[in-house]
């Protein structure tokens, strides 16, 4: 994996200019020079921000730990990606390092495009208006045994946080943020019994997410993932196994 210093010399020139995503954290810029990549630049005076609402106990921490690019880059680094020994650049956003801009550093990762070079929808975007139908039932299937295979540790997998890459008729489901892990202790990145627990875990709950994206929403997510979390109710329909 590439995470050298991109282009180090110069410095992008992005103010003024309109961010194709943004985020409570960060916005998102298609780079100027390679139009298959993405720039990542943190809100300014956002990582201060958290920091001083942060509870008591993290704010002991340095800035940094509250900058979501700098987390991100080390995300990268975890053994499954670094190691390799399972190719996950069709469902993780490749990372190039890192770029200067007038807004700051920037991390750039993969674009991904849709066939009229536009940004790719969202899974989120996608099942709210076909529902789980055949075609990303089969790409989320694809990307859960990516994971069992891999062992790449994510968060909880958050459907705007994935997007589907259209392969003629077929589609398949990158993730554009969200790599790494929550936990305080790291025993998935060393041990595989933890490594496969989480990946589990956070499928499941992928699947228990998308049951509620396609139910009336009668409940809020938030009650709902309380089930889900706290008191481990399964799912009414799960994904069917491709």
């Amino acid at each position: 994996m590439s995470t050298n210093q991109d282009e180090s010399a110069s410095v992008i020139e992005l103010d003024g200019v309109t961010p194709f995503a943004s985020g409570d954290n960060r916005l998102c810029f298609r780079h100027p020079n390679h139009p298959d990549r993405c720039i990542k630049v943190l809100r300014e005076g956002r990582a201060s921000s958290l920091h001083a609402s942060s509870p008591f106990y993290k704010r002991a921490m340095r800035e940094a730990y509250f900058d979501d690019n700098r987390r991100e880059y080390r995300a990268y680094q975890q053994p499954a990606i670094v190691r390799g020994n399972v190719p996950y650049d069709r469902h993780i956003a490749h990372c190039f390092g890192w770029v200067k801009t007038t807004l700051g550093d920037g991390l750039v990762t993969d674009f991904v495009a849709n066939s009229a070079d536009m940004p790719a929808q969202t899974l989120e975007a996608y099942v709210g208006l076909y529902g789980l139908d055949e075609p990303v039932r089969k790409a989320v299937g694809e990307f859960c045994e990516f994971l069992r295979r891999s062992l790449v540790l994510t968060k909880n997998l958050m459907p705007h946080n994935l997007v589907l890459a259209e392969e003629g008729e077929a589609l398949r489901l990158v993730l554009i943020d969200g790599l790494g892990l929550s936990t305080v202790l790291p025993l998935a990145k060393h041990i595989g019994y933890f490594a496969r627990r989480h990946v589990e875990k956070r499928i499941q709950w992928l699947n228990f997410r998308l049951e509620w994206e396609v139910s009336d929403r009668s409940v809020s997510w938030r009650e709902t993932e309380k089930r889900f979390r706290f008191r481990g109710v399964p799912l009414a329909h799960q994904l069917k196994e491709i």
